[in-house]
């Protein structure tokens, strides 16, 4: 493999701020449980856009599937803020949460 394909497949740093933001956002979650259902909504409303990136698309299905076997804010937690695949799979569409957090 050549130095300018191995650059191809290194992985990008997330943005401290983006992280940041989805850590506010759960913890309001586990505060406020009833505030999943924001989160179920935007995932429905996302679904139904037909012009969406991939990256999008598929956070959207990890995210249903997600809430096809459990409902919990922990779990979600648990999931979106691991360190691995999965979890960047699922912090790739953050408007998901938009909403959750009060306006400041």
């Amino acid at each position: 493999m050549t130095r300018r394909n191995s650059q191809r497949f290194e992985q990008r740093s997330e943005h401290p701020l983006t992280l940041d933001y989805y850590e506010r956002a759960l913890d309001e979650l586990i505060a406020s449980p009833e505030k999943m259902a924001i989160v179920q909504d935007n995932v429905t409303f996302y679904a139904q856009q037909q012009h969406l990136p991939k990256s999008a698309q598929a956070a959207l299905r990890r995210f249903e599937h997600f809430f096809a076997v459990s409902d919990s804010p922990t779990d979600l937690r648990r999931w979106v803020l691991e360190d691995s695949y999965e979890g960047r799979k699922f912090r790739q569409f953050p408007l998901l949460f938009k909403g959750v957090l009060p306006s400041s």
